[in-house]
């Protein structure tokens, strides 16, 4: 535990910088130069349930600090866990890496009883003397009195820690490590599990009857409340339970831990996957989604909008090793917000090569080349491109059928038209597909030249298939040419460690030879500067064609709907 044990050496501020990776002056800067207005950003945000969050964001400067902090504690926390527990027996499961809400909820999957309680203020209830009192006397820490008082500055604020700042997840988890200990001996006891999410508790078990240091159900108040034992560990461990919050699942109705349901297997709520489903069908028909909140109209991004569908397939693909049998309306639907975002809701023009080198290949060549084409490259000359590239992911694998290949870009040709044909509003970009020029194109050439009505050869500088798609051939170096062929020869003889470059991926002699991926991370995007992408031209110039020749398509289209 090096970083332990360098925290606990350290006796002036200086010293501490050094363990944070920090520089004095701006750890200094941070804490001791800024007035208290200009540390914190404070602004709400609604809860789910209603009524509104505090948020206190800390300034750049002092978020730079708290992230280090974050860091390293949260290392120095994984540690000792690792040295004191198994995986399975962990009993917090939030701002860790490795668990979350998933990991927490099945522990509590197929019990017979579920009881659910919250700890009410938990960030607020942790005061700068609860954080300072830790760093100084917990027996793992025992830090020296500045370091410990350094520290609890810059995770405090206003006497409490604040919502909003990096460090105070782990630094929350660090102190309420003692109730855990408390909860989880409570809950073994009673033939219970116990886990903690952030502020939410939650005890399962399969015994007839629930057990009443735990729970038990008032008949004063009609519902359930924290037993006494339970009500007893919470306090003595410096927390309140948010008593309104407390209730009891049982196997016959719906159960649910830190909002994933747990009857049988582990689930995401049906409303949540229908408010999801609706949020997709609006942005496939209006070419946005929302929600309501507060009366009012709140818009969705499509990145957040992409992360929920994500979501909930983590969670669903636990439930079946059969998922795309057994979860054939949700595949299509994720399936087909994917080809929405991949395909038609563009911000820009969109690039899909055979593969991931290629971008590699391509992304180097324009920023080489940016003075002459600066229609690829935001102005004024910067690394930001107008231009982007398709990603191949697991998820475009398993629900676009995209994982690379000249094979899978001729499918695409085939059914970009019905992939695209439900959704509404008009792709403002266009879809540019890159292939080879040589034999493995050549279906995807035959097959251009039936949408196209005409032979392709491979010879023109770009093809409009239909809708925004199109085909750019990599330009003709020679009878056959792969993107490769662009690089000059002494380029593509550079070694790596004595290894020689393999273009086929046929060579299985890992010790004489190196692949693509090596290729482009190792040779192509280091040395770009000095490389010379003159060959890569032509295609450049193919891609500000085509970004020109859908503008006037558009402009036509729009021209023809304001005639009539």
């Amino acid at each position: 535990m090096s970083d332990l044990a360098d925290l606990r050496s350290a006796r002036t501020l200086p010293q501490l910088a050094r363990v944070l990776g920090v520089k004095s002056v701006a750890l200094s800067s941070a804490l001791y130069w800024l007035r208290p207005d200009q540390k914190y950003n404070i602004f709400s945000i609604p809860k789910k349930g209603g009524g509104r969050r505090a948020i206190t964001a800390p300034s750049p400067q002092l978020k730079y600090i708290q992230s280090k902090l974050a860091v390293l504690l949260a290392a120095i926390q994984s540690d000792l866990e690792r040295s004191r527990t198994k995986r399975q027996c962990v009993l917090s499961h939030g701002f860790k890496k490795e668990y979350s809400i998933i990991t927490n909820a099945s522990l509590h999957r197929n019990r017979r009883f579920v009881f659910n309680a919250d700890l009410k203020d938990f960030f607020p209830s942790i005061n700068f003397g609860r954080v300072l009192g830790f760093f100084l006397k917990d027996q793992n820490f025992k830090l020296d009195a500045k370091i410990a008082t350094i520290i609890a500055q810059i995770a405090c604020h206003n006497n409490q820690l604040p919502q909003g700042s990096p460090c105070s997840p782990v630094v929350s988890n660090l102190i309420a490590h003692i109730l855990d200990i408390h909860l989880n001996r409570l809950a073994a006891s009673c033939r219970c599990t116990y886990t903690r999410y952030v502020d939410d508790l939650t005890f399962s078990t399969n015994e007839k009857s629930f057990p009443i240091p735990i729970g038990r159900f008032s008949e004063d108040l009609g519902r359930w409340v924290a037993g006494n034992e339970f009500l007893v560990s919470v306090y003595r461990s410096g927390f309140q339970l948010n008593e309104s919050k407390t209730r009891l699942q049982q196997r016959d109705s719906r159960q649910d831990a830190t909002g994933l349901i747990v009857n049988k297997k582990v689930n995401v709520r049906h409303e949540y996957y229908k408010e999801v489903r609706a949020m997709c069908h609006q942005l496939f028909c209006n070419g946005f989604s929302y929600v309501k909140s507060d009366g009012r109209v709140v818009p969705v991004s499509d990145e957040k909008l992409l992360g929920m569908m994500n979501f909930i397939y983590q969670i669903r693909k636990l439930k079946t090793e059969n998922f795309k049998v057994e979860q054939k309306g949700f595949f299509e639907l994720y399936g087909k917000l994917l080809d929405y975002h991949s395909f038609y809701g563009l911000a820009r023009p969109r690039i899909i090569c055979e593969g991931k080198t290629d971008a590699i290949y391509l992304r180097s060549a324009i920023r080489a080349l940016q003075d002459r084409f600066p229609g690829l490259v935001k102005p004024p000359a910067s690394s930001t491109l107008l231009v982007d590239f398709f990603n191949y992911t697991p998820a475009a694998a398993l629900f676009q059928g995209l994982s690379g290949g000249g094979d899978e870009l001729n499918k695409l040709l085939s059914r970009f038209g019905s992939r695209i044909s439900s959704f509404h509003g008009g792709p403002y970009h266009p879809v540019i597909m890159v292939v080879d020029n040589d034999d493995g194109s050549k279906k995807i050439f035959a097959h251009l030249s039936n949408i196209l009505g005409t032979g392709i050869t491979g010879a023109e500088g770009f093809y409009h298939a239909y809708a925004n798609l199109y085909v750019v051939p990599i330009p003709k170096v020679g009878p056959k040419t792969a993107i490769e062929d662009l690089f000059d020869s002494d380029v593509l003889a550079k070694k790596i460690d004595g290894k020689e470059f393999d273009r086929t991926g046929k060579e299985k002699d890992g010790t004489k030879w190196y692949g693509k991926f090596e290729f482009a991370t190792k040779v192509i995007r280091p040395e770009r500067e000095s490389i010379k992408f003159d060959r890569f031209e032509p295609l450049l110039k193919a891609f500000v064609d085509v970004m020109d020749d859908y503008a006037n398509r558009r402009a036509t289209i729009a021209a023809k709907a304001r005639a009539a």
